[in-house]
């Protein structure tokens, strides 16, 4: 099963870039708020990867998105957090793509979980 995961690394991004192109054009819900204007991208990146978060290699991207990180949560979930150019935060849990790759598409079990993700951007929020 590992051989397949390596094969839609490689080419999924593609079929997501030709689906955004045609289909997704606009952000996902699920607002958490606002970077703080003394911090940047690579604040928050930096912070999040301090917290076992990693580049969502395999995740649509948003219109006007400029980060796009992820915190597998077991085998089944994940933490997806997205950063757009005007500052504002987006977050949800979800299933991860390896566990439930078709519920995952059509946005099957998504939850806000805000507490937790205020809880981590604590310092980096309006």
């Amino acid at each position: 099963m590992k051989w397949f995961w390596k094969f839609v690394y490689i080419f999924w991004p593609s079929v997501l870039r030709t689906y955004e192109i045609f289909f997704h054009h606009h952000r996902q819900d699920f607002l958490i708020g606002r970077l703080i204007s003394q911090k940047n991208a690579e604040d928050l990146k930096s912070h999040l990867a301090k917290h076992d978060f990693e580049r969502a290699i395999i995740a649509l991207k948003d219109p006007k998105e400029i980060l796009n990180m992820r915190k597998r949560e077991g085998k089944e979930f994940q933490y997806h957090i997205r950063l757009f150019n005007d500052g504002e935060i987006r977050a949800h849990y979800e299933y991860a793509p390896e566990a439930h790759p078709i519920t995952h598409c059509f946005n099957v079990c998504q939850e806000a979980k805000k507490e937790y993700f205020k809880e981590l951007l604590n310092g980096y929020l309006e």
